[in-house]
């Protein structure tokens, strides 16, 4: 399993609301489709920063859907939400996981 691991803090005048809505949005109408992706949790810090991480089956899916982000419907919405001076992405690959 592959992550994008993405930190941000919401644009000034986006509201928590705002975002889920958008975000449902791009899931349903984008993110479901790709093939190779698993999920998307979008976490709130105790700071008011937010990190969402992307669940992928392999590192390949996830590079093929970057490629096609230009085809995400109403994108600008989208990426309107997010301060962009803030956004940090990581990658990482699940090694072992450990589960009750």
């Amino acid at each position: 399993m592959y992550k994008d691991i993405i930190s941000y803090k919401l644009a000034d005048w986006v509201t928590e609301e705002h975002l889920l809505k958008i975000s449902t949005e791009i899931i349903d109408s984008w993110m479901k489709k790709q093939p190779g992706f698993m999920g998307w949790e979008i976490n709130k810090n105790k700071d008011e920063w937010y990190t969402d991480i992307v669940s992928w089956q392999s590192e390949e899916f996830a590079k093929k859907a970057e490629k096609d982000m230009v085809n995400i419907p109403n994108a600008n919405d989208w990426y309107s939400c997010y301060d962009r001076e803030s956004m940090d992405c990581k990658n990482c690959e699940l090694i072992k996981e450990f589960t009750k």
